[in-house]
Protein backbone atom coordinates (compact mmCIF):
# COMPACT_ATOMS: atom_id res chain seq x y z
CA UNK A 1 0.00 0.00 0.00
CA UNK A 2 2.69 2.36 1.12
CA UNK A 3 4.65 1.37 -1.86
CA UNK A 4 1.85 2.41 -4.55
CA UNK A 5 0.81 5.57 -2.70
CA UNK A 6 5.06 6.55 -2.85
CA UNK A 7 5.07 5.31 -6.73
CA UNK A 8 1.79 7.19 -7.58
CA UNK A 9 2.87 10.67 -5.98
CA UNK A 10 6.43 9.61 -7.98
CA UNK A 11 4.88 9.43 -11.50
CA UNK A 12 2.81 12.83 -10.67
CA UNK A 13 5.93 14.42 -9.62
CA UNK A 14 7.65 13.40 -12.87
CA UNK A 15 4.50 14.48 -14.84
CA UNK A 16 4.50 18.25 -13.53
CA UNK A 17 8.03 17.88 -14.39
CA UNK A 18 7.69 17.48 -18.02
CA UNK A 19 4.29 19.12 -18.54
CA UNK A 20 4.44 22.07 -21.11
CA UNK A 21 0.89 23.43 -21.18
CA UNK A 22 1.63 25.78 -24.41
CA UNK A 23 2.11 22.93 -26.53
CA UNK A 24 -1.28 21.29 -25.70
CA UNK A 25 -4.53 22.33 -27.70
CA UNK A 26 -7.38 23.92 -25.58
CA UNK A 27 -9.22 20.26 -26.14
CA UNK A 28 -6.16 18.18 -24.90
CA UNK A 29 -6.16 20.84 -21.84
CA UNK A 30 -9.70 20.00 -21.32
CA UNK A 31 -9.12 16.77 -20.83
CA UNK A 32 -5.64 16.88 -18.75
CA UNK A 33 -8.12 19.30 -16.49
CA UNK A 34 -10.74 16.27 -16.07
CA UNK A 35 -7.82 14.26 -14.98
CA UNK A 36 -6.45 16.32 -12.85
CA UNK A 37 -9.41 17.04 -10.91
CA UNK A 38 -10.33 13.37 -10.68
CA UNK A 39 -6.83 13.01 -8.83
CA UNK A 40 -7.31 15.99 -6.59
CA UNK A 41 -10.51 14.33 -5.31
CA UNK A 42 -8.69 11.21 -4.49
CA UNK A 43 -6.10 12.50 -3.02
CA UNK A 44 -8.53 14.67 -0.71
CA UNK A 45 -10.63 11.52 -0.16
CA UNK A 46 -7.38 9.61 1.17
CA UNK A 47 -6.31 12.55 3.13
CA UNK A 48 -9.46 12.87 5.14
CA UNK A 49 -9.09 8.86 5.44
CA UNK A 50 -6.16 9.38 6.78
CA UNK A 51 -6.84 12.28 9.34
CA UNK A 52 -9.88 10.03 10.52
CA UNK A 53 -7.60 7.48 11.28
CA UNK A 54 -5.32 9.65 13.16
CA UNK A 55 -8.00 11.09 15.07
CA UNK A 56 -9.52 7.58 15.54
CA UNK A 57 -5.51 6.39 17.71
CA UNK A 58 -5.78 9.33 19.66
CA UNK A 59 -1.97 10.06 17.87
CA UNK A 60 -2.68 13.72 18.49
CA UNK A 61 -2.00 13.49 21.74
CA UNK A 62 1.24 11.65 21.53
CA UNK A 63 2.41 14.52 19.88
CA UNK A 64 1.31 17.45 22.37
CA UNK A 65 -2.07 18.60 19.89
CA UNK A 66 -5.01 19.57 21.87
CA UNK A 67 -7.09 17.93 18.43
CA UNK A 68 -6.82 15.75 16.01
CA UNK A 69 -7.86 18.75 13.46
CA UNK A 70 -4.63 20.63 14.64
CA UNK A 71 -2.31 17.79 13.95
CA UNK A 72 -3.65 17.40 10.54
CA UNK A 73 -3.38 21.04 9.64
CA UNK A 74 -0.25 21.09 11.16
CA UNK A 75 0.95 18.16 8.97
CA UNK A 76 -0.85 19.57 5.89
CA UNK A 77 -0.47 23.11 5.99
CA UNK A 78 -4.32 23.77 6.18
CA UNK A 79 -6.14 25.26 8.61
CA UNK A 80 -7.67 24.21 11.73
CA UNK A 81 -10.93 24.99 10.39
CA UNK A 82 -10.37 23.60 6.98
CA UNK A 83 -9.10 20.16 8.96
CA UNK A 84 -11.76 19.96 11.37
CA UNK A 85 -13.73 20.19 8.29
CA UNK A 86 -12.10 17.74 6.16
CA UNK A 87 -12.45 15.43 9.39
CA UNK A 88 -16.58 16.01 9.98
CA UNK A 89 -17.17 15.14 6.89
CA UNK A 90 -15.11 11.83 6.96
CA UNK A 91 -16.68 10.90 10.09
CA UNK A 92 -20.47 11.63 8.64
CA UNK A 93 -20.09 9.61 5.26
CA UNK A 94 -18.63 6.66 7.45
CA UNK A 95 -22.62 5.81 8.15
CA UNK A 96 -23.82 6.76 4.83
CA UNK A 97 -24.20 4.33 1.83
CA UNK A 98 -23.99 5.20 -1.97
CA UNK A 99 -23.09 8.56 -1.31
CA UNK A 100 -20.15 7.11 1.04
CA UNK A 101 -19.31 4.78 -2.09
CA UNK A 102 -18.81 8.01 -4.77
CA UNK A 103 -17.07 9.79 -2.02
CA UNK A 104 -14.35 7.48 -2.12
CA UNK A 105 -14.60 6.59 -6.14
CA UNK A 106 -13.74 10.31 -6.50
CA UNK A 107 -17.12 11.08 -8.14
CA UNK A 108 -17.79 13.82 -5.13
CA UNK A 109 -15.58 17.27 -5.03
CA UNK A 110 -14.86 17.90 -1.22
CA UNK A 111 -17.45 20.71 -1.55
CA UNK A 112 -19.59 18.75 -2.23
CA UNK A 113 -19.19 16.15 -0.33
CA UNK A 114 -19.52 18.38 2.89
CA UNK A 115 -23.03 19.51 1.95
CA UNK A 116 -24.31 15.86 0.91
CA UNK A 117 -22.86 14.55 4.51
CA UNK A 118 -24.07 17.14 6.55
CA UNK A 119 -27.59 17.31 4.62
CA UNK A 120 -27.91 13.65 4.48
CA UNK A 121 -27.10 12.91 8.39
CA UNK A 122 -30.20 14.89 8.62
CA UNK A 123 -32.41 13.69 6.66
CA UNK A 124 -30.93 9.94 5.36
CA UNK A 125 -34.07 10.00 2.64
CA UNK A 126 -32.71 12.48 1.10
CA UNK A 127 -29.24 11.03 0.30
CA UNK A 128 -30.28 9.55 -3.53
CA UNK A 129 -31.73 12.92 -4.50
CA UNK A 130 -28.83 14.57 -3.10
CA UNK A 131 -26.18 12.42 -5.33
CA UNK A 132 -28.33 12.73 -7.98
CA UNK A 133 -28.23 16.12 -8.20
CA UNK A 134 -24.58 16.35 -7.61
CA UNK A 135 -24.44 14.79 -10.86
CA UNK A 136 -25.90 16.98 -13.30
CA UNK A 137 -26.05 20.76 -10.94
CA UNK A 138 -23.57 23.05 -10.25
CA UNK A 139 -21.90 23.31 -6.49
CA UNK A 140 -24.13 25.99 -6.01
CA UNK A 141 -27.53 24.57 -6.76
CA UNK A 142 -26.67 21.22 -4.45
CA UNK A 143 -25.72 23.66 -1.87
CA UNK A 144 -29.20 25.58 -1.58
CA UNK A 145 -30.93 22.19 -2.18
CA UNK A 146 -28.94 21.05 1.11
CA UNK A 147 -29.62 23.82 2.81
CA UNK A 148 -33.47 23.16 2.56
CA UNK A 149 -33.26 19.53 3.42
CA UNK A 150 -31.25 20.46 6.73
CA UNK A 151 -33.80 22.98 7.79
CA UNK A 152 -36.95 20.96 6.96
CA UNK A 153 -35.25 17.99 9.12
CA UNK A 154 -35.33 20.24 12.39
CA UNK A 155 -36.41 23.53 11.60
CA UNK A 156 -37.29 24.97 14.97
CA UNK A 157 -34.16 23.59 16.80
CA UNK A 158 -32.25 23.86 13.48
CA UNK A 159 -33.17 27.66 13.71
CA UNK A 160 -32.03 28.80 17.43
CA UNK A 161 -28.72 26.70 17.14
CA UNK A 162 -28.16 29.27 15.13
CA UNK A 163 -29.64 32.36 16.56
CA UNK A 164 -27.43 31.11 19.86
CA UNK A 165 -24.54 31.14 18.01
CA UNK A 166 -24.65 34.45 16.59
CA UNK A 167 -21.64 36.75 16.35
CA UNK A 168 -19.91 40.05 14.85
CA UNK A 169 -15.92 39.86 15.49
CA UNK A 170 -13.74 42.56 14.21
CA UNK A 171 -10.06 42.92 14.23
CA UNK A 172 -7.27 44.77 12.48
CA UNK A 173 -5.39 42.31 9.67
CA UNK A 174 -1.62 41.70 9.20
CA UNK A 175 -1.39 44.24 6.74
CA UNK A 176 -3.43 47.24 8.92
CA UNK A 177 -6.80 46.53 7.14
CA UNK A 178 -9.71 46.59 9.11
CA UNK A 179 -11.58 42.65 8.96
CA UNK A 180 -15.23 41.61 9.75
CA UNK A 181 -16.87 38.49 10.65
CA UNK A 182 -20.47 38.09 11.14
CA UNK A 183 -22.87 34.92 11.89
CA UNK A 184 -26.71 35.69 12.27
CA UNK A 185 -29.56 34.20 10.86
CA UNK A 186 -30.54 34.11 7.19
CA UNK A 187 -33.48 36.18 7.97
CA UNK A 188 -31.33 38.63 9.88
CA UNK A 189 -28.73 38.21 7.01
CA UNK A 190 -31.40 38.96 4.32
CA UNK A 191 -32.16 42.41 6.29
CA UNK A 192 -28.59 43.57 6.03
CA UNK A 193 -28.20 42.46 2.49
CA UNK A 194 -31.51 44.40 1.56
CA UNK A 195 -30.23 47.30 3.46
CA UNK A 196 -26.84 47.69 2.23
CA UNK A 197 -28.42 47.39 -1.30
CA UNK A 198 -29.63 51.14 -1.77
CA UNK A 199 -26.09 51.95 -0.78
CA UNK A 200 -24.26 49.66 -2.97
CA UNK A 201 -26.09 50.98 -5.86
CA UNK A 202 -25.21 54.85 -4.87
CA UNK A 203 -22.04 53.33 -4.64
CA UNK A 204 -21.98 52.67 -7.84
CA UNK A 205 -23.76 54.83 -9.14
CA UNK A 206 -21.33 57.66 -8.61
CA UNK A 207 -18.39 55.71 -9.46
CA UNK A 208 -19.44 55.15 -12.42
CA UNK A 209 -20.17 59.14 -12.90
CA UNK A 210 -16.86 59.66 -11.62
CA UNK A 211 -15.15 57.37 -14.28
CA UNK A 212 -14.12 54.86 -11.52
CA UNK A 213 -14.35 51.11 -11.72
CA UNK A 214 -14.14 48.70 -9.48
CA UNK A 215 -15.22 45.15 -8.52
CA UNK A 216 -18.47 44.43 -6.49
CA UNK A 217 -17.68 43.38 -3.51
CA UNK A 218 -15.88 47.19 -3.34
CA UNK A 219 -19.04 49.26 -3.81
CA UNK A 220 -20.58 46.76 -0.96
CA UNK A 221 -17.98 47.86 1.02
CA UNK A 222 -18.25 51.29 1.00
CA UNK A 223 -22.11 50.80 1.07
CA UNK A 224 -21.27 48.99 3.94
CA UNK A 225 -19.77 52.48 5.61
CA UNK A 226 -22.56 54.54 4.07
CA UNK A 227 -24.90 52.56 5.67
CA UNK A 228 -23.19 53.04 9.02
CA UNK A 229 -22.89 57.15 8.73
CA UNK A 230 -26.18 57.36 7.78
CA UNK A 231 -27.44 55.63 10.72
CA UNK A 232 -24.82 57.52 12.86
CA UNK A 233 -26.85 60.56 12.54
CA UNK A 234 -30.03 59.10 11.95
CA UNK A 235 -31.02 59.54 8.38
CA UNK A 236 -31.07 57.26 5.62
CA UNK A 237 -29.27 59.57 3.27
CA UNK A 238 -32.08 59.29 0.84
CA UNK A 239 -31.59 55.80 0.32
CA UNK A 240 -34.88 53.99 -0.32
CA UNK A 241 -36.29 51.76 2.41
CA UNK A 242 -35.02 47.86 2.18
CA UNK A 243 -36.78 44.86 0.94
CA UNK A 244 -36.90 41.20 1.92
CA UNK A 245 -38.79 39.36 -1.20
CA UNK A 246 -39.88 35.64 1.41
CA UNK A 247 -41.12 33.25 -1.25
CA UNK A 248 -43.55 30.78 1.04
CA UNK A 249 -45.97 27.90 -0.22
CA UNK A 250 -49.93 29.47 1.26
CA UNK A 251 -50.25 26.32 3.00
CA UNK A 252 -47.05 26.48 5.00
CA UNK A 253 -48.18 29.92 5.84
CA UNK A 254 -51.78 29.07 7.08
CA UNK A 255 -50.20 25.89 8.80
CA UNK A 256 -47.32 27.69 10.91
CA UNK A 257 -44.10 25.12 9.40
CA UNK A 258 -43.43 23.56 6.10
CA UNK A 259 -44.24 20.04 4.94
CA UNK A 260 -42.85 17.81 2.17
CA UNK A 261 -41.67 19.63 -0.65
CA UNK A 262 -42.80 22.91 0.75
CA UNK A 263 -41.03 26.26 0.84
CA UNK A 264 -40.42 28.95 3.01
CA UNK A 265 -37.06 30.66 1.85
CA UNK A 266 -35.59 34.07 1.01
CA UNK A 267 -34.36 33.93 -2.32
CA UNK A 268 -30.45 34.48 -2.52
CA UNK A 269 -30.17 33.81 1.52
CA UNK A 270 -32.23 30.00 1.71
CA UNK A 271 -34.87 28.62 4.03
CA UNK A 272 -36.30 30.44 7.21
CA UNK A 273 -39.15 29.00 9.56
CA UNK A 274 -42.75 30.22 8.65
CA UNK A 275 -42.68 31.96 12.16
CA UNK A 276 -39.25 33.68 11.64
CA UNK A 277 -40.44 35.13 8.17
CA UNK A 278 -44.00 36.72 10.03
CA UNK A 279 -42.32 38.12 12.68
CA UNK A 280 -39.00 39.07 12.60
CA UNK A 281 -38.99 40.98 8.75
CA UNK A 282 -41.98 43.90 10.61
CA UNK A 283 -39.24 46.68 10.12
CA UNK A 284 -38.56 46.02 6.32
CA UNK A 285 -40.18 46.21 3.32
CA UNK A 286 -41.51 43.10 2.66
CA UNK A 287 -42.76 41.13 -0.87
CA UNK A 288 -44.82 38.16 0.30
CA UNK A 289 -44.84 35.70 -2.94
CA UNK A 290 -47.67 33.44 -2.17
CA UNK A 291 -46.85 29.91 -4.17
CA UNK A 292 -48.63 26.39 -4.71
CA UNK A 293 -45.54 24.58 -5.65
CA UNK A 294 -43.40 26.05 -8.75
CA UNK A 295 -46.31 27.62 -10.22
CA UNK A 296 -46.75 31.29 -10.88
CA UNK A 297 -49.06 33.78 -12.89
CA UNK A 298 -48.26 34.71 -16.11
CA UNK A 299 -49.32 38.97 -16.20
CA UNK A 300 -49.28 39.91 -19.44
CA UNK A 301 -48.96 43.33 -20.92
CA UNK A 302 -48.71 45.23 -23.94
CA UNK A 303 -45.92 47.33 -23.05
CA UNK A 304 -41.91 46.71 -23.20
CA UNK A 305 -41.38 47.34 -20.05
CA UNK A 306 -41.39 44.87 -16.77
CA UNK A 307 -43.59 45.59 -14.43
CA UNK A 308 -43.58 45.03 -10.87
CA UNK A 309 -45.39 42.31 -10.40
CA UNK A 310 -43.87 40.61 -12.86
CA UNK A 311 -40.65 41.67 -11.58
CA UNK A 312 -41.08 40.23 -8.48
CA UNK A 313 -42.45 36.82 -9.84
CA UNK A 314 -39.70 36.74 -11.80
CA UNK A 315 -36.83 37.12 -9.04
CA UNK A 316 -39.12 34.16 -7.60
CA UNK A 317 -38.45 32.17 -10.32
CA UNK A 318 -35.10 33.33 -11.48
CA UNK A 319 -32.85 33.27 -8.66
CA UNK A 320 -30.38 32.77 -10.93
CA UNK A 321 -28.77 33.00 -14.13
CA UNK A 322 -31.14 30.53 -16.17
CA UNK A 323 -28.52 29.03 -18.37
CA UNK A 324 -27.57 25.99 -16.91
CA UNK A 325 -24.59 25.86 -14.77
CA UNK A 326 -24.16 29.57 -14.31
CA UNK A 327 -24.73 30.41 -10.42
CA UNK A 328 -24.43 34.15 -11.06
CA UNK A 329 -26.99 35.59 -8.07
CA UNK A 330 -25.67 39.66 -8.52
CA UNK A 331 -26.55 42.20 -11.07
CA UNK A 332 -28.92 39.83 -13.20
CA UNK A 333 -30.72 41.46 -16.12
CA UNK A 334 -34.21 40.61 -17.74
CA UNK A 335 -34.28 39.01 -21.30
CA UNK A 336 -37.36 39.19 -23.32
CA UNK A 337 -36.57 35.55 -24.50
CA UNK A 338 -38.10 35.77 -28.16
CA UNK A 339 -37.43 39.83 -28.59
CA UNK A 340 -39.91 42.26 -28.06
CA UNK A 341 -39.39 43.95 -31.58
CA UNK A 342 -41.11 40.98 -32.87
CA UNK A 343 -43.98 40.17 -30.87
CA UNK A 344 -44.97 43.52 -28.93
CA UNK A 345 -46.21 41.64 -25.70
CA UNK A 346 -44.00 41.28 -22.44
CA UNK A 347 -45.82 37.83 -20.82
CA UNK A 348 -43.85 36.57 -17.76
CA UNK A 349 -43.62 32.94 -19.63
CA UNK A 350 -41.54 34.68 -21.88
CA UNK A 351 -38.72 36.69 -19.84
CA UNK A 352 -35.79 34.99 -18.14
CA UNK A 353 -33.22 36.59 -16.14
CA UNK A 354 -29.77 36.32 -17.23
CA UNK A 355 -26.31 37.70 -16.08
CA UNK A 356 -23.99 40.33 -17.98
CA UNK A 357 -21.96 38.04 -19.84
CA UNK A 358 -24.82 35.50 -20.97
CA UNK A 359 -27.07 38.71 -22.10
CA UNK A 360 -24.26 40.27 -23.58
CA UNK A 361 -23.82 37.42 -25.43
CA UNK A 362 -27.41 36.98 -26.44
CA UNK A 363 -28.15 39.87 -27.59
CA UNK A 364 -24.62 40.83 -29.85
CA UNK A 365 -22.80 37.55 -30.25
CA UNK A 366 -26.19 35.20 -31.91
CA UNK A 367 -26.58 33.07 -28.43
CA UNK A 368 -30.39 32.27 -28.28
CA UNK A 369 -32.65 30.76 -25.38
CA UNK A 370 -35.12 28.00 -26.03
CA UNK A 371 -37.51 26.09 -24.32
CA UNK A 372 -39.47 27.47 -21.26
CA UNK A 373 -39.25 28.59 -17.75
CA UNK A 374 -37.43 25.78 -15.57
CA UNK A 375 -36.60 23.95 -18.99
CA UNK A 376 -34.26 27.05 -20.51
CA UNK A 377 -32.01 25.57 -23.13
CA UNK A 378 -28.40 28.01 -24.05
CA UNK A 379 -27.89 27.32 -28.03
CA UNK A 380 -25.28 28.87 -29.71
CA UNK A 381 -25.35 31.26 -32.94
CA UNK A 382 -26.90 29.56 -35.94
CA UNK A 383 -24.10 28.95 -38.42
CA UNK A 384 -24.25 31.19 -41.66
CA UNK A 385 -24.13 29.51 -44.96
CA UNK A 386 -21.01 30.31 -45.49
CA UNK A 387 -19.41 29.22 -42.55
CA UNK A 388 -20.80 25.47 -43.20
CA UNK A 389 -22.61 23.38 -40.35
CA UNK A 390 -22.26 24.08 -37.07
CA UNK A 391 -19.23 21.67 -34.96
CA UNK A 392 -20.93 19.09 -32.62
CA UNK A 393 -21.76 20.65 -29.02
CA UNK A 394 -24.15 23.38 -29.42
CA UNK A 395 -24.58 23.78 -25.64
CA UNK A 396 -22.92 26.68 -24.45
CA UNK A 397 -21.71 25.64 -20.69
CA UNK A 398 -20.45 28.97 -18.65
Amino acid sequence: MFDQATAVVAGLRTLMAELEPRCLSGDDAARLLGSFAEAERLAGVGKALMARRMEETSLHRRDGHRSAAELVASATGTSVGAAGRELETARRMEKLGPAGEAWRKGKLSAGQAAEIASAATADPSAEAGLLALAATKPLAELAERCRRVRAAADEAAGHEALHRSRYLRHWRGDDGAFRMDVRTTPEAGAAIVAGLAPFTEAAFAEARAAGRRAKPEAYAADALVAMARAAAVGESGGAPAATVQVRVDAAALTRGYVQGDETCEIPGIGPVPVAAARAVLGDAVVKLVLTKGVDAVSVVHLGRTVTAHQRSALELRDPTCVVEGCSVRQHLEIDHVDGWALTKVTTLDRLARLCRWHHHLKTYEGYRLQGRPGHWRWCGPEPSEEAGPAPPGELFAS
